[in-house]
């Protein structure tokens, strides 16, 4: 008997995602803190295991790539078919509307002599190749990942309507090559570049190239259901503290080592522990750690989070104080937090839910016009 994620699930909200969500945030906004924090005071490396924003980012890599596959591919069972057209307005209404806000709300502050900005960086940030270019405005430093995902965007469902035109299981099989080769080639090529004598080599393989742990969730999605995934997923979740286990040790592992570990084998591991448990908690709704994640709290923050990841960096990062020479208090704890969740909820409510009231009216239109001109083709026929 199967436990794999009933195909339900992938049509509408998928159980635990926004705690899941809500987990990553917190590991973001307390890294955040601490690097604020240690600027006029020494910190322990341990904070860093435990509050270690990089491995809330990866959860968030994680969680894209484990929906957007899964929400494709019941498209594809569904209809037979992918709408790239469909997808990439989703993506779009849901992306660009609040991203777009808060750099311009950067630019502003940056024209009115508020804060430091780099032009090259909003370029980089704005057509979302900030991962590899982008070193200087630190208020943006946080939208490699936002660039990571679109490029993540732009190429998999791609990979995933050529694959698919295979038919059945075949189709499936030949889509999980691809994140399965650049799960097992990051990590080599990453050391390779490490140890270049190219500075920008060696500055490529430490801050870029992150892209095997939305594959894990790709790879997650694909595999789901089936008996050998199956039988390899029972086997590791049968001590259900193994996975959360993992991800603990490589945490303090990747505080005290750094890029020795990380760059090698620790992303891989961790990677790896992440899809784990991030599936056994959209089957284990019911459980502790389910309920948890599942609560009213949880699911706000979770539902915030993306506001709430854009608008952190403003009001968390050490060198913000000239942007709030008027409420010099919103810059310092814990008048930034307020200003964290003013900020976000503003963005929530004022452009996030009329931008996907807009992507819903337009999908609508689509589907109004789809079978419209589909009637006029029968007619004519």
């Amino acid at each position: 008997m199967t436990t794999a994620l009933p195909r339900s699930a992938t049509l509408a909200r998928i159980p635990s995602l926004d705690g899941l969500r809500a987990v990553s945030i917190s590991l973001v906004l307390g890294l955040h803190t601490l690097q604020a924090y240690g600027v006029a005071h020494p910190v322990s490396r341990a904070w860093f295991a435990v509050f270690n924003g990089g491995f809330g980012v990866f959860i968030f890599f994680e969680i894209s790539g484990f929906l957007i596959t899964s929400l494709l591919l019941a498209e594809h069972r569904k209809r037979g078919s992918i709408s790239l057209k469909g997808f990439y307005v989703r993506r779009f209404f849901r992306i660009f509307p609040p991203l777009y806000l808060y750099i311009g709300v950067i630019v502003g502050l940056g024209l009115a002599g508020r804060l430091a900005v780099r032009w090259s960086d909003v370029v980089s940030s704005a057509l979302f190749f900030h991962d590899f270019y982008g070193r200087g405005t630190s208020w943006l430093e946080h939208l490699w990942s936002i660039s990571v995902e679109e490029q993540f965007y732009l190429v998999w469902p791609f990979v995933l309507v050529v694959c698919l035109r295979r038919p059945g299981r075949r189709g499936v099989k030949a889509a999980g090559v691809f994140p399965a080769v650049v799960i097992v080639a990051l990590p080599m090529v990453r050391l390779l570049l490490l140890w270049s004598p190219v500075e920008a080599l060696h500055r490529l393989a430490v801050a870029s190239l992150r892209f095997d742990f939305i594959m894990f969730g790709c790879l997650v999605a694909l595999l789901d259901g089936t008996p050998r995934f199956e039988a390899m997923y029972r086997a590791v979740t049968r001590t259900a503290w193994l996975a959360p286990g993992v991800i603990v040790v490589s945490s303090v592992l990747s505080a005290y080592m750094g890029n020795r570990f990380d760059l090698s084998v620790g992303y891989t591991i961790s990677g790896f522990a992440i899809a784990i448990f991030l599936l056994w908690c959209t089957r284990n709704g019911e459980s502790a750690v389910g309920w948890v994640l599942n609560s009213r709290p949880m699911v706000k923050v979770g539902v915030l989070s993306y506001s709430i990841y854009l608008w952190q960096t403003l009001f968390l990062h050490p060198g913000n104080d000239g942007a709030f020479t008027w409420w010099p208090w919103i810059g310092r704890y814990p008048g930034n937090y307020l200003g964290v969740a003013v900020a976000a909820s503003a963005s929530y409510f004022l452009v996030e839910q009329p931008s996907l009231r807009a992507r819903a009216w337009m999908l609508g239109w689509f589907k109004v016009y789809r079978t419209r001109r589909a009637g006029l083709r029968a007619t004519a026929g």
